[in-house]
């Protein structure tokens, strides 16, 4: 029981690796949170381009409500280049006005008078040349433009545009129409304003126009940082008043409402109530738009058409129309989430159309704070899906939440029309999955590298024990097998300065030739004391008997890869093996036991074969004395295309120094 409780505990709590881990996780989700607040451009980028792409998947709602009056590129060609006299734009508005319309915006800045007028045009005559020229008129209309508009304007339900500047212009005009509201707010000292542009002045049709009007509203665009339109505002804060935009202004006339209610927190706005119907707003008194599939969503009606009577104006009757343009060189063009063309009208519409189907879009305040949430709950859950899973368990878990995280924002959008971005969590997922997964794969490749060193320790001490195992069974082989193994590295780096030898000896393996050099005579362990210690000269019975030490040796290697499951390439023995079997073949195939020849015998026992032979030359045994140098080389001269591979007694030439010194220093004691 004592040892199922450990085992538990010991799964349950992480090792130090995975505490690593958890805890960089954890600080890089702390990261995370901090560095959102500040809302770096690249991930607002980032954020506006997956609310387009969300966006797309929004169905219609609703039938489109309001009729835009378009003074398009036909009408200017019928009528003129723009600005049109204003007694031009007197009969379409007085047209519009037999339709019974319920309420008419007009996104048209009319700040300066009508130059076109026979009463200016003779002042400025009169004001550059001197000349006076009397005009008898029945009726000043028809001296002044400007009046024949104003005229039309009081007998309408008429909203007039203005504009917000960032620039100094003189006092509110009259006319000018604040917002009557009532706000409600848990904190009545709280300062709404500070959440408006500080904006300066005015852009204002004239006086006259305002004052004859049911009301006005300003029309200033918002443009995210990438150019695309995705909210209007709304309400607007200046000089401690609300005032509404054209939109709002052009809804309240057509609802018969003089007040609004708006509601705010400790952020700011965030509805406006005109009568019983509510709108959200964002903080800054903004209106996230909802555009509609269709490239021409709302029913436009050409002024020109208008003008030559070819439109019955009764399709206007209870319905509320926007006046503006789309004509090409206006410049009142926009690109929103879904087209890249869209007139500034049709803003002004689709905000009307959005309330009136209540096909709102929206962010409450508490948006952000559940984003936050969701940063740290991806950044935890990919923190422990790299601490307890495999990596296949892994990636699954983090493609199933990146899929839940998409539907998550999808479903907020359809169903409760709320758009709670994922950017942000998208983003902490993936980066510290990423980062994460680096940390682990250097923590893992630090483990192989140590359990690669203990294994190559391991094969190391087991080649030195077998080689070990040999030597006590002769006392001569000790410092054979230390000579030889230098002498096979000292052969193998010369052959490898040869083109045909260059790939086929590489660092790792001179070096697993060098480590299992020492192995070629184990199987002399299984040779019979009497004849593997006798010192006179061997019968040819006893030379067959220490011919099958090769044999001897190979076959107690082949058992042992054989019982741990080794063969083949994949064993570290392979080297080792074709040395022990192979070493005592000649090149001209009269070697044993196999019988080999030439390229047949492997380069390693070939290699093998000189530095075997010339150690055993200038060594003593019991049954020989020692030769010197000069005449070991030439007996493996001699052997050259024989005996011996020429490749390799070519190394050997060139290495003669070398092996000298080496059986000089390392001569047996």
């Amino acid at each position: 029981m004592k040892n199922n409780n450990s085992n538990k505990k010991k799964r349950l709590f992480p090792n130090q690796g995975k505490k690593t881990i958890f805890s960089a996780g954890f600080f890089l989700t702390l990261f995370f949170i901090c560095f959102f607040l500040y809302r770096p451009a690249f991930v607002t980028f980032l954020d506006q381009k997956l609310y387009d792409v969300m966006h797309l998947s929004l169905t219609d709602r609703g039938t489109p409500q309001p009729v835009i009056v378009d003074i398009n590129d036909q009408s200017l060609e019928a009528y003129g280049q723009w600005p049109w006299s204003r007694d031009l734009l007197a009969r379409l508005c007085a047209i519009i006005i037999q339709g019974s319309p319920r309420a008419v915006g007009m996104d048209i800045l009319l700040s300066e008078p009508d130059r076109t007028s026979i009463r200016l045009a003779l002042s400025a005559l009169k004001k550059r040349s001197g000349i006076s020229i009397p005009i008898v008129s029945p009726s000043d209309v028809l001296l002044d433009n400007d009046l024949s508009l104003t005229q039309v304007l009081r007998q309408g339900p008429f909203i007039m545009a203005y504009k917000f500047l960032g620039q100094e212009t003189t006092h509110l005009p009259p006319g000018l129409l604040p917002l009557d509201t009532t706000l409600i707010s848990p904190d009545p000292e709280t300062d709404l304003f500070k959440w408006f542009p500080p904006w300066k002045g005015l852009l204002t049709a004239l006086p006259q126009f305002l004052q004859a009007a049911q009301g006005n509203g300003f029309v200033n665009a918002l443009s995210d940082s990438d150019g695309i339109i995705r909210r209007t505002p709304f309400i607007m804060g200046y000089k401690g008043k609300f005032y509404p935009s054209l939109s709002l202004a052009t809804l309240m006339l057509a609802m018969d409402a003089n007040k609004v209610s708006l509601e705010s927190s400790a952020a700011g706005l965030t509805s406006v109530s005109i009568k019983n119907l509510t709108i959200p707003l964002s903080s800054q008194g903004h209106l996230l738009l909802h555009f509609r599939k269709s490239t021409s969503p709302f029913i436009t009606l050409s002024a020109n058409d208008l003008l030559q009577g070819k439109i019955d104006p009764g399709i206007l009757k209870n319905r509320i129309v926007f006046m503006g343009t789309s004509a090409s060189g206006l410049g009142d063009h926009h690109s929103t989430p879904l087209q890249q063309y869209f007139f500034g009208v049709g803003i002004h519409a689709t905000a009307m159309d959005n309330i009136l189907n209540q096909n709102f879009l929206s962010r409450p305040s508490w948006a952000m704070g559940m984003e936050w949430v969701l940063v740290l709950l991806t950044g935890l859950l990919s923190t422990l899906m790299l601490v307890y899973l495999n990596p296949w368990p892994c990636t699954l878990t983090l493609a199933g939440v990146t899929t839940l995280l998409w539907f998550m924002e999808l479903l907020f959008l359809q169903k409760m029309q709320i758009f709670i971005s994922v950017t942000y969590p998208f983003i902490t997922l993936f980066v510290n999955f990423s980062l994460l997964s680096v940390i682990r794969f250097r923590m893992e490749e630090k483990r192989m590298i140590r359990r690669t060193r203990d294994m190559v320790t391991a094969q190391n001490l087991t080649l030195i024990g077998i080689t070990s195992l040999a030597a006590t069974r002769d006392k001569e082989t000790g410092m054979h097998i230390r000579r030889t193994a230098i002498f096979v590295k000292i052969l193998a780096k010369r052959l490898r300065l040869s083109p045909g030898f260059k790939d086929r000896l590489d660092d790792h393996t001179i070096e697993v030739m060098f480590k299992s050099a020492p192995m070629h005579d184990i199987g002399k362990v299984g040779v019979p004391d009497a004849v593997l210690l006798k010192p006179g000269k061997l019968t040819a019975s006893e030379f067959k008997e220490i011919q099958k030490h090769t044999e001897h040796g190979w076959l107690a290697i082949e058992e042992a890869e054989k019982i741990s499951g080794i063969y083949g390439d994949a064993s570290f023995l392979k080297v080792s093996k074709e040395i022990i079997r192979y070493h005592h073949e000649k090149w001209d195939g009269s070697g044993y036991n196999q019988g080999l020849k030439g390229e047949e015998i492997p380069l390693s026992a070939r290699i093998m074969a000189v530095a075997d032979v010339y150690d055993a030359l200038t060594s003593k045994r019991v049954y020989k004395d020692s030769f010197d140098h000069s005449k070991a080389r030439n007996i493996i001269v001699e052997g050259r295309g024989s005996h011996f591979d020429p490749d390799v007694v070519d190394a050997f030439l060139e290495e003669l120094e070398q092996f000298k010194e080496i059986a000089i220093q390392m001569a047996d004691e």
